[in-house]
C-alpha cells in the first residue's frame, strides 16, 4: 500500500509537469505577455520577469542562484490572499508550520523538509530562523505575523550558516519590508467579512528632500473567534491587533542607511483549542470524588469549548528596532543593528469546562540586542571571485513564568478530608506548579563565503561557520498551595553551559546553455544545546545535546519555450545526528514531563518541483510538489515506568510526506476596468504531530480552496471578494496526548472558512 501511493503521487507529478511542458507549447504563438510576476521580480505579478532574491546576501535572480529557495513578492501575497506569514505555506512544498500551542496564536514554528521546533519555552530555540531586514528573530511571539509593508518573502531551505548571522540548521524565512523610496505614492485597504472581521491597512512612502525619504505603516484589524465558548467570557480564536512601522532612510553618495521601528499591541481571547477525547485516570478519578465531576468531551468540540475567564487571553506586546548601514567602496560594508522587545500573556483551558481541573498561564518576556558586519568584495581574480565575510554577535535575556494549572482544588479538598492518610498525601498530589525560569543567552559567530567562476559556466561557492554560544539558566519550580518545591532538596535549578561549532559549506554549479542552472550542494547545520526548563524529579534536571545535520542536495533551475515556463527541481537527503524532539510522559513525580531530548540519529530525503508558466497572454499557472521521506534511526526514549522504549523507526512530527499546490490567474477586461480572478488549490498529506506518532492526533489528509476575484478601476480604486478555505476543511495542526496521567486529549485545529470584501486605493 505505501508502495503504491508514493507510485500514484510520482505519476501525478509526472503528468502535471507534462501538462505544464504541453500546455504552453500550444500557445507559443500567442503574444508574450507582459503581465506581473508571481513572485519577488522586477517586473509585475503576471510575466515571466526575473525573480530577485536574497538569499546569498547580495541581490541577484533566483534562477541563478544554486539555492533551493521560494519566493514571494507583495503583489504575489496579495493576489493569494495570504494574510499571514503561517500562510505562504500554502504554496511552498514540503514547508509546514505548526500554531501557537498553551492558547498563543503569535507564535511563529515552522518546518522545513521536516526540521523545525514548535515549543515556546524560552529554554528552546527555533530550527528555522525568522529574519526580519535581516535582523533574527529569537522568540517568535509578536513578530509581523499580519503582513505589513512587507516587500518580499524568501523562504530558504537546508542550513544557512555560512551566509546568516545567526545559525539556523533547517532554513531561513527571510522577511524584507519596503525601504522608503521617496516616491510620494501610498495606499489604503480595507476587508471586511467573516466573524464580523474588519481591517484596516495603510502605506505611505514620501520624500524630505533627494537624499532623505521616509515610510509609514500601519495595520488595525478585528475579528469574533470562530470557536463559541460556554463560559461566555469570549469566543476563542477571536482577533483584535494594531500594529504600524515607520522607516527613515539616507541615501548619499557611499552611504545608504535605513533606519525602522516597529511595534505591535494585541489585546486577545485565547487561539481555539478542543478537548477531542477523554479517559479516567487515577488523578481525574480524585479529582471527581472529592472536587467536581470531570471531565465531558463536548459535542462538536471543533466548534465549541468553555474555557473560564483567566485562562481566556492572548496578549502580545512587541516593540523592535533596527539600523542598516550600507558603504560604498571597494569593499563593501554592511551593518545591521537590532533591538527587539517581546511582552506576551497568554493560557489555555485544557479540560473545556469551567472546572480548572487543566490548564497553564504563562508569560513571557524577551529582550535581545544583535550586531552583524559584513565585509563584501565582488572583484576578486579579474573578477572571478566574490567574498562575504561576516562577523555577528548576539545577546538575549529572557523571562518566563508558568503557572502550571492540575486538579486545582484536590489539594484544598484532601487537607480538608481530615484522614492522615489523604492529609499526608496532599502535598505529593498538589499538581499545580509555578514555574520560574530566567535565562541568559549569548551567541558570538564568523562566517564567511567565497564564490570563484573556475570557468565560464562552472562556479564553486564554498563557505563555513564558527559559533559559540553560552547560556545561563536560574529558575524555581514551587507547588502552588503546599507551597513546598516541586522538586525535593532542588528549589532552584539551572546552571550555565556552553557549545561550539564549525559548519562547513561547499556548492559546484554549471550553467548549461539554454537559461539552465545545476548544482550540488553539501553542507552541515547546528543548533546549540540547551536546559530542560520543566523538570518535575531530580534526575530531569539538566541540559540536552547541540544536534548537528549534514545535507546533501542537487538542483536543476530551468527556463523554457522563451521563459514562458519555469521549472526548478531540488533532491536533498539529510542525516540528523543528536536531533533535539519535544517529549511528554508521566515522571516518578506524577506529573507529566515535557522536556527535551536527543534522538540519536534520524534521517529525511525528498524533493520539491516549482513551476511557473505563462499559457496565454491572460492566463498563467503555477504549481508545486513536495515530498519528504523520513523516521527516526536510532532513538531510545523512556516510557511512563522510566523503562527503555525505542522509538527507532517512528516518523519525524509535522513532516507530511506529500505536499503541493496549483494556482491559476486570469485577467479580463470589464469596459474601462480590468479584472483579475485567482483560484488557488494546496494539499498537505496527513502527518503526525508528536514524536510518539499518536493515531488520534493524526493530521488528516486535506486539500485547502482558496478564490480572489479583484477589479481594478483605473482610477487607483479597485475592489473585490476572496475566500479562504471555501471547502470548510478543518483538521488537527497540533495537539497534546495526556491520557496516561490525566485522561485528556486537546488539539488545535485549523481555521475555517472565511469569506471577506474588500476596497482598495492606490495614490
Amino acid at each position: 500500500m505505501r508502495h503504491s501511493r508514493a507510485f500514484a503521487g510520482a505519476s501525478a507529478l509526472g503528468l502535471s509537469l507534462a501538462f505544464l511542458a504541453a500546455t504552453p507549447a500550444l500557445a507559443q504563438d500567442q503574444a508574450a505577455a507582459s503581465a506581473p510576476e508571481q513572485a519577488a521580480s522586477s517586473s509585475d505579478d503576471f510575466g515571466m520577469g526575473d525573480i530577485v532574491v536574497t538569499a546569498r546576501r547580495r541581490q541577484e535572480s533566483m534562477q541563478s542562484v544554486p539555492v533551493s529557495v521560494a519566493a514571494f513578492s507583495a503583489a504575489a501575497l496579495e493576489s493569494k490572499g495570504i494574510q499571514s506569514i503561517a500562510d505562504i505555506q500554502q504554496s511552498t512544498p514540503n514547508l509546514t508550520f505548526s500554531p501557537g500551542t498553551g492558547g498563543s496564536s503569535s507564535q511563529i514554528s515552522p518546518f522545513i523538509r521536516g526540521v523545525g521546533e514548535y515549543d515556546y519555552i524560552i529554554t528552546s530555540d527555533p530550527a528555522v530562523a525568522v529574519f526580519i531586514d535581516g535582523v533574527y528573530q529569537a522568540r517568535a511571539f509578536g513578530a509581523i505575523t499580519s503582513l505589513l509593508g512587507i516587500e518580499r518573502i524568501e523562504v530558504l531551505r537546508g542550513p544557512q550558516g555560512s551566509l546568516f548571522g545567526k545559525n539556523t540548521i533547517g532554513g531561513a524565512i527571510n522577511i524584507v519590508t519596503h525601504r522608503p523610496e521617496g516616491s510620494n505614492s501610498g495606499s489604503v485597504d480595507l476587508r471586511v467579512g467573516s466573524y464580523d472581521s474588519v481591517q484596516l491597512r495603510g502605506l505611505y512612502d514620501g520624500a524630505i528632500n533627494d537624499q532623505w525619504a521616509y515610510s509609514v505603516s500601519v495595520i488595525g484589524k478585528r475579528a469574533d473567534g470562530w470557536q463559541k465558548n460556554l463560559a461566555g467570557t469570549g469566543d476563542l480564536g477571536n482577533e483584535k491587533q494594531v500594529a504600524g512601522r515607520v522607516a527613515l532612510r539616507y541615501r548619499g553618495d557611499d552611504l545608504d542607511a535605513t533606519l525602522s521601528i516597529d511595534g505591535l499591541h494585541q489585546r486577545q481571547n485565547s487561539s481555539a483549542h478542543s478537548m477531542i477525547a477523554f479517559e479516567n485516570s487515577f488523578i481525574s478519578d480524585l479529582y471527581s470524588a472529592f472536587v467536581a465531576p470531570c471531565c465531558t468531551v463536548l459535542p462538536d468540540n471543533i466548534k465549541q469549548t468553555a474555557s473560564n475567564k483567566e485562562l481566556n487571553v492572548d496578549n502580545a506586546d512587541a516593540v523592535n528596532g533596527s539600523l542598516t548601514l550600507e558603504f560604498g567602496s571597494t569593499w563593501g560594508v554592511k551593518s545591521i543593528t537590532g533591538v527587539r522587545y517581546t511582552n506576551v500573556e497568554f493560557a489555555r483551558d485544557g479540560d473545556a469546562s469551567t472546572l480548572n481541573y487543566a490548564g497553564d498561564h504563562q508569560w513571557i518576556s524577551a529582550t535581545q540586542l544583535s550586531q552583524e558586519v559584513h565585509l563584501t568584495r565582488d572583484d576578486l581574480f579579474n573578477d572571478r571571485g566574490r567574498l562575504l565575510l561576516g562577523f555577528y554577535g548576539f545577546y538575549e535575556r529572557a523571562h518566563q513564568e508558568t503557572r502550571l494549572i492540575t486538579a486545582e482544588g484536590l489539594y484544598d479538598a484532601l487537607m480538608a478530608s481530615g484522614d492522615p492518610m489523604l492529609m499526608g498525601m496532599a502535598p505529593a498530589l498538589d499538581f499545580n506548579v509555578d514555574f520560574d525560569l530566567r535565562q541568559k543567552n549569548t551567541n558570538l559567530a564568523a562566517f564567511g563565503n567565497f564564490i570563484y567562476e573556475l570557468t565560464d559556466r562552472l562556479s564553486v561557492d564554498a563557505g563555513a561557520r564558527f559559533t559559540w554560544e553560552r547560556k545561563k539558566l536560574d529558575a524555581t519550580g514551587m507547588r502552588v498551595f503546599a507551597g513546598i518545591p516541586l522538586i525535593d532538596g532542588h528549589p532552584e535549578f539551572g546552571g550555565k553551559e556552553s557549545w561550539s561549532n564549525f559548519s562547513p559549506k561547499v556548492t559546484l554549479s554549471y550553467e548549461f546553455a539554454g537559461d539552465k542552472l545545476g548544482y550540488f550542494t553539501f553542507s552541515k547545520g547546528f543548533r546549540s544545546g540547551g536546559f530542560n526548563g520543566r523538570p518535575t524529579a531530580a534526575d530531569e534536571i539538566g541540559t540536552y545535546d547541540p544536534e548537528k545535520l549534514t545535507s546533501l542536495e542537487a538542483g536543476l533551475k530551468t527556463s523554457w519555450l522563451d521563459r514562458r515556463l519555469r521549472l526548478n527541481l531540488s533532491g536533498y537527503y539529510n542525516r540528523y545526528t543528536d536531533q533535539q524532539v519535544s517529549v511528554s510522559f508521566v515522571g516518578s513525580s506524577g506529573l507529566v514531563v515535557v522536556r527535551t531530548e536527543n534522538a540519536g540519529k534520524s534521517r529525511m530525503w525528498g524533493f520539491e518541483a516549482e513551476a511557473n508558466a505563462v499559457l496565454t497572454d491572460w492566463l498563467s499557472l503555477d504549481a508545486s510538489v513536495g515530498y519528504i521521506n523520513s523516521k527516526y534511526l536510532e532513538y531510545m526514549s523512556v516510557d511512563t515506568l522510566g523503562n527503555p522504549l525505542d522509538r527507532s523507526g517512528l516518523k519525524l512530527k509535522q513532516t507530511p510526506p506529500w505536499t503541493g499546490s496549483v494556482g491559476l490567474t486570469t485577467r479580463f477586461p470589464l469596459g474601462d476596468a480590468n479584472g483579475t480572478f485567482r483560484v488557488d488549490a494546496s494539499y498537505q498529506d496527513s502527518k503526525y504531530i508528536d514524536v510518539a506518532n499518536t493515531e488520534i492526533l493524526k493530521g488528516k489528509a486535506h486539500a485547502i480552496l482558496n478564490a480572489r476575484l479583484q477589479i481594478d478601476l483605473n482610477n487607483g480604486w479597485a475592489l473585490g471578494v476572496e475566500g479562504q478555505n471555501l471547502t470548510d476543511k478543518q483538521v488537527i495542526r497540533e495537539g497534546y496526548d495526556a491520557r496516561t496521567s490525566f485522561g485528556f486529549t486537546e488539539a488545535y485545529y485549523s481555521l475555517p472558512r472565511r469569506i471577506y470584501g474588500f476596497v482598495k486605493y492606490d495614490f
